[in-house]
């Protein structure tokens, strides 16, 4: 009986890390996008241009510039998800008039990564809103592709 048991667990155990391993190959290591305008993610601002952002912990993803002289750590600690086949890989972004805070990063079509609010997009949301008779600030979504 005991031995019974261990085989089972180990059975379990071993269909569990191929079913882990099988959901890490599916996810891509890197996206790339071109964002046509300056904005911040987490607590860095960030100039328009192509970036690469890479999973570099379970939380943390690094955003880095393609000419490599600029790298942002962003923690994004909320996973998300989509049945939208059709969205892609994409950056959404919070846009405050000419001002734009990164919100999500989907590295695959079904899961996505959300960040937390920073106390600069608070601060422009309420001048925002004060300014704007309540508006909500407008989404933009920029397309990425996989690398």
């Amino acid at each position: 009986m005991k031995n019974q048991i261990i085989k089972t667990t180990t059975i379990l155990g071993l269909f569990f890390m191929l079913a882990i391993a099988s959901v890490n190959a599916q996810t891509p290591s890197r996206i790339e996008v071109t964002i046509p305008f300056d904005f911040s993610a987490g607590k860095a601002t960030l100039k328009a241009g192509t970036y690469s952002i890479k999973r570099t912990s379970a939380n943390v993803l690094a955003i880095r510039s393609a000419d490599g002289k600029t790298t942002a750590l962003v923690d994004a600690p909320l996973a998300i998800g989509s049945r939208d086949s059709k969205a892609g890989e994409r950056l959404v972004f919070n846009q405050y008039g000419d001002q734009y805070f990164l919100s999500q990063i989907w590295m695959t079509v079904d899961t996505g990564r959300q960040l937390f609010t920073q106390g600069s997009e608070k601060k422009v949301a309420r001048e925002y809103l004060l300014a704007n008779n309540n508006a909500k600030p407008k989404r933009v979504e920029i397309a990425a592709r996989t690398n």
